[in-house]
């Protein structure tokens, strides 16, 4: 466990994304709309038509978002009626006065119904003083809200505000390395990260944050503040803080670099180290590695087992979260992703080169455990390499490719489904737990019942042991219904962890309940290997599998 991690995994030996792909057709397809407007909304159709998961209609998501606009202000209609020698046209009303009539483009060009909605959205703003009070944002917002509400509920458009925001969530930002209080006047100081220009200088937890650049914090919102306080790396910055018990005022004129939010903190009960998980961003494995690391130097071989705590975890990274569970599993599956496009289907195993292939663990996950996190418990529980504790996750097991548009806004797109190791769907799933804790309680009686009945299929805490890529619909409703998702952190999950790390008979029996199951459906069928970074987003726990410039 000393040695180096190196965040390399075999991955047959494909990451995430080659998106680049999907411009390889554009020869023989219109091109791009001169306009902007109509520039950006078809290159979010053209998106759509390449990675979505299923094939739709461009058509019919142009309609939805000109209706949606339509929606704002209720002077406004949008009809096709039929036309001379059987063409139709789309007709734009305002307050029964027609403003424009198209003829309704023929086929399902994504470039051709995109460069249409430009002009439509143009035409509409023109007629419409509600819509002309709206900013370009505002309008982009909502017609492509209109496009997405034709996908699933994960595909989403970011605006370029709110895509920034997620940018600097998963890649870092510029910034001096705190966080703050919510609606705290003055703005709290919660965290200071290690290293970073805040720490340096010496502003510690519990400082307020007075004035950002001479600008009093007070009566401004959170997102302001924060927003006034990032900027370019190697800018520079002055606050002023006060210190509580007398410290005083103190201002500090500080140079940005770039923040990666730590995702991961450590805690010790005795011989067993608990990670908590909150998110998986670029550094969350590198993290938990140089901690497990301390830890070791700490204990050495006292270090008797760990806790990866995934409660609550929504998601992040795809690549983090293959690349943590390669730090536990010596070999075999990890994870494949399987959709329509063929960039879409990849196969992830272990690089062989895990730092921890045998500290004994328990995963403890819940119903806010999504996405990455379930990966992870996936990985863990189908190579008998960990015992999860909890209840059933959130069941969120598909992959969203994260699209940058020339507005630098986004498009989440779902491109792929995720397949644990033991071949079955985590769509609509999760991971179902090998000890469900969802109807234990909290006192000693409870406890010593589910440790009890650990192992034995037919109990009413234990999970079945049968193959969960042979289980059908029903038998995977009934297997969720039988441990159902709940939030929060109970306390029963760590003592259940604790009890299990403590007795290593009672965890080599826990463990191998659902046993180490390598049944991952062959590896998909592959497209060229493919190279990317990898990118997630989303407090639903959205997997994003790659970031993609205009």
């Amino acid at each position: 466990m000393s040695k180096l991690f190196r965040p390399a995994i075999s991955l047959a030996s494909a990451n995430i994304v080659a998106v680049v792909l999907v411009l390889a057709n554009c020869a023989q397809i219109p091109p791009l709309p001169l306009d902007p407007a109509g520039r950006l909304f078809a290159r979010g159709l053209d998106q759509i038509d390449e990675l979505y998961i299923v094939k739709v209609s461009n058509r019919a998501l142009v309609f939805d978002a000109a209706n949606r606009l339509a929606q704002l202000d209720p002077k406004l209609r949008v009809t096709e009626v039929s036309g001379p020698h059987d063409q139709t046209e789309i007709i734009l009303t305002y307050d029964s006065r027609e403003v424009a009539a198209y003829p309704s483009p023929s086929g399902d060009d994504p470039h051709v119904w995109g460069g249409w909605l430009g002009q439509f959205g143009a035409d509409a703003k023109r007629a419409s003083p509600t819509l002309a009070a709206k900013s370009q944002d505002d309008l982009d917002k909502v017609l492509f809200d209109g496009i997405t509400s034709g996908l699933d509920r994960f595909s989403r458009y970011n605006t370029p505000q709110v895509a920034r925001d997620q940018r600097a969530a998963r890649d870092g930002f510029g910034g001096i390395g705190i966080l703050l209080e919510d609606d705290a006047n003055p703005y709290r100081i919660t965290k200071v990260v290690p290293g970073s220009p805040a720490d340096t200088v010496g502003i510690r937890v519990g400082d307020g944050l007075l004035a950002v650049d001479g600008q009093p914090t007070a009566n401004r919102s959170q997102n302001e503040v924060i927003r006034q306080l990032r900027g370019a790396i190697a800018s520079t910055v002055a606050v002023t803080v006060d210190r509580p018990a007398g410290g005083g005022r103190r201002s500090y004129r500080l140079q940005r670099t770039l923040i990666v939010l730590p995702t991961v903190t450590v805690t010790r009960v005795t011989d067993v180290a608990v990670f908590h998980v909150s998110g998986f961003n670029q550094n969350t494995t590198q993290q938990l590695v140089a901690d497990l690391e301390d830890i070791e130097r700490q204990l050495g071989p006292q270090l008797h087992g760990a806790v990866l705590d995934l409660r609550g975890d929504p998601g992040g990274l795809l690549d983090q979260a293959v690349s943590l569970a390669d730090v536990f599993i010596e070999k075999g599956p990890i994870a494949a992703t399987v959709g329509r496009n063929p960039a879409s289907r990849q196969y992830f195993e272990a690089s062989g080169e895990a730092v921890a292939a045998h500290v004994p663990m328990v995963v403890l996950i819940n119903g806010g455990s999504a996405s990455a996190s379930e990966i992870v418990a996936a990985a863990l529980q189908d190579a008998g390499r960990a015992v999860v504790v909890g209840t059933a996750s959130y069941g969120k097991g598909t992959v969203q490719t994260v699209l940058r548009l020339p507005n630098d806004g986004e498009l989440v797109l779902t491109w792929a489904e995720l397949v644990a190791p033991a071949g079955y769907s985590l769509n609509g799933h999760g991971v179902v737990p090998t000890i469900c804790t969802s109807r234990v309680g909290d006192d000693p009686r409870s406890i010593e019942a589910v440790l009890q009945h650990t192992g034995e299929a037919a109990s009413a805490e234990a999970v079945t042991t049968a193959p969960r890529a042979s289980l059908d619909e029903r038998d995977w409703a009934e297997l969720r219904a039988a441990c159902p998702p709940r939030p929060g952190d109970r306390a029963v999950d760590l003592t259940v962890a604790e009890r299990l790390l403590a007795d290593p008979a009672l965890y080599a029996q826990a463990v191998h309940t659902i046993g180490s199951a390598s049944n991952l459906a062959a590896k998909p069928v592959s497209s060229t290997p493919t190279t990317s970074k990898g990118a997630l987003t989303g407090y639903s726990g959205s997997l994003s599998s790659s970031e993609h410039p205009p």
